[in-house]
């Protein structure tokens, strides 16, 4: 995520790929196999949705997965 917020072109663009692909694969598997209040799960839906509002510019889906 760090890197995304400081490349540019092609570059920004793998930034933000890969990372987007983790913070997305542990969020789903943290939803298929932790309650809703675990500690972890929460921590993982901040992380996703600050993602989606720093380095994606989505404050909606942002707001939605804080949520």
């Amino acid at each position: 995520r760090y890197l995304a917020e400081v490349a540019t072109g092609h570059q920004k663009k793998r930034a933000v790929e890969q990372p987007q692909k983790a913070h997305q694969e542990a969020f789903d598997t943290s939803k298929r196999k932790m309650q809703p209040t675990h500690p972890i799960r929460l921590g993982l839906a901040l992380n996703l949705s600050v993602f989606y509002f720093e380095i994606l510019n989505s404050p909606d889906k942002a707001c939605q997965l804080a949520k």
